[in-house]
């Protein structure tokens, strides 16, 4: 027996109850709740529960945790796949429940790996906490496609100084910080830690407090007015899904927006922003015809009367518009289409357009459609079922280059810092209106205002039912609508050159993290094989 395993205490029978407060604490530091503060705390009960449990023990207690934080943080998934998916409420629970499950496996191997660590180190191991959790929230953002929504780091969206670190080290930075005060407070109020881990577990909460200070330092007064800005707008149509794609609605939809818009313009905007595929008309649509000698002729023209009118829009207001739309494209006989924002600058010419890269399975596409034949997408907009894009492109304005990326895309450090490379501010088309009145669309917000802080740009955020937000280059949200609000927002941005260290050298802090939690678990894989663990 070894010192280590003089020193653990034995986890008695609070460990059950430790694990679901857990749970309940990090569903509470996001949104509904919001009570960001509490993330400092939220995985102490956990790790004093897993601290001399074996790792197969502590697996266990991380599932449950893992379990009752994602429920209460997905919760909304429900009505979604029920409202919109056309599934019976059994079939979302189950689908919900699933998810969950999947998603926990990865509490549950950060609770093994971290009682493993304690097993061999004492007590102290308790501090490679962060490293492993940051790590496996890295490879959670990767895996399977990827579904990085939940980040421990996201709980600080109000805190503008720690949110700082995100220009730094991305929202793993700032994960980092969160999950080594808990290890840190777990280590001084547990039993059985020496002198030594006690003092370095001090040492930590200092670092953090530094960090906090830090921050605040780098932050200049809302009062500081932009060097260069310019006048912007989002346009909330407040659409409801049932409306979108109803053809009776379309000529009430698109004179909205045109209303709006040019409201907007008389207000000052230079720039308007429309939602994610907000009108139900397309700027091209697909033709075929049959030519002679029985030759299908297939091709994409412009919708000329739509083009035309959106077109005397921006030239008569003398403004660019960024607008969501559907595109399609013919890959032989084949019909593709593209969640896409498209631009028109000022003398009414339609410009290039971003296809969206990231799309939301089961929403947008089914994965292992092969398999899953019987499952429909629940976006019907388009006629035929939407692919990715390929390029990483940003949108031509007279203002710079405008980094636009869509809806679920906001949730993707990686994909938004690639596409804001050479922008010189920030543009995200939303539709949320999936969501309801759900902690949905202000849990969106968070990640997408993470975005602005990561990569120093000012953000202007369209969603079609709510919420709309300008972002700060510091990740403070200067100006939001209401949700299920017809409404225009209206504020000034600046064009900005600068490139933060995330920007430059990308997501270091999550690979590294990655890299030596994998690491860690090959190199105590032996701790999980040994009898009675």
């Amino acid at each position: 027996m070894s010192r280590a395993d003089i020193d653990a205490p034995s986890p008695g029978r609070w460990a059950g109850p430790a694990a679901v407060l857990s749970g309940l604490l990090l569903a509470a530091s996001f949104p509904l709740a919001d009570v960001g503060w509490l993330a400092f705390i939220a995985l102490v009960p956990l790790i004093g529960a897993i601290h001399g449990a074996t790792p197969r023990r502590a697996a266990r207690l991380g599932f449950v945790t893992g379990t009752v934080f994602f429920t209460a943080l997905l919760y909304w998934l429900v009505e979604v796949m029920t409202r919109y998916g056309g599934l019976p409420v059994w079939a979302g629970a189950g689908f919900l429940l699933m998810l969950v499950a999947y998603l926990a496996l990865y509490v549950a191997a950060f609770a093994a790996l971290v009682a493993a660590v304690a097993g061999r180190c004492g007590a102290g191991g308790l501090l490679a906490a962060p490293v492993i959790w940051v790590g496996l929230e890295f490879l959670r953002g990767h895996l399977l496609t990827g579904f990085p929504w939940g980040l421990v780091g996201y709980t600080q969206w109000h805190n503008t100084p720690l949110l700082q670190v995100a220009a730094a080290g991305g929202v793993h930075a700032v994960s980092f910080l969160v999950v080594m005060v808990n290890a840190a407070l777990a280590l001084l109020v547990g039993r059985g830690a020496p002198g030594r881990a006690r003092l370095a577990a001090a040492g930590v909460c200092g670092l953090a407090v530094a960090a906090q200070v830090t921050g605040a330092l780098v932050v200049p007064p809302l009062s500081t007015p932009p060097a260069a800005p310019f006048a912007v707008a989002a346009i909330q149509a407040d659409v409801a899904q049932d409306r979108k794609w109803n053809r009776a609605e379309e000529g009430a939809i698109i004179s909205g927006l045109f209303e709006m818009t040019a409201s907007a313009a008389g207000d000052g905007a230079r720039l308007v922003v429309w939602p994610e595929s907000s009108s139900p008309m397309s700027f091209h649509v697909p033709v075929s015809r049959a030519a002679a000698g029985g030759v299908v002729e297939r091709r994409i023209e412009a919708r000329g009367d739509y083009v035309d009118a959106v077109a005397a829009l921006a030239r008569d207001h003398r403004l660019t518009l960024i607008a969501g739309t559907v595109d399609y494209r013919w890959d032989g006989g084949r019909l593709l289409a593209f969640n896409s924002a498209i631009v028109v600058d000022e003398q009414g010419v339609v410009g290039p357009s971003y296809d969206k890269i990231r799309l939301v399975p089961f929403g947008e596409y089914v994965p292992l459609r092969h398999v899953l034949f019987f499952v429909d997408r629940m976006v019907q907009g388009a006629i035929a079922e939407f692919v990715p894009g390929s390029r990483e492109a940003s949108l031509p304005t007279p203002f710079g280059r405008a980094a636009t990326f869509v809806c679920y895309e906001a949730i993707f450090p990686g994909l938004v810092r690639d596409l804001a490379r050479d922008a010189a501010f920030m543009v995200n088309i939303t539709n949320d209106a999936w969501f309801g009145r759900s902690a949905a669309p202000r849990q969106h917000l968070a990640m997408a205002a993470f975005r602005a802080a990561e990569n120093r740009r000012w953000l202007v955020r369209a969603a079609n039912t709510g919420i709309s937000a300008i972002v700060d280059p510091w990740g403070r949200v200067r100006a939001e609508t209401p949700l299920d609000v017809r409404t225009v927002l209206q504020g000034t941005i600046e064009p900005r050159a600068d490139r933060s260290p995330f920007a430059r050298t990308g997501d270091i802090v999550g690979i590294a993290c990655a890299i030596l939690a994998v690491l860690l678990a090959a190199a105590l894989r032996a701790a999980f094989l040994r009898p009675g663990h």
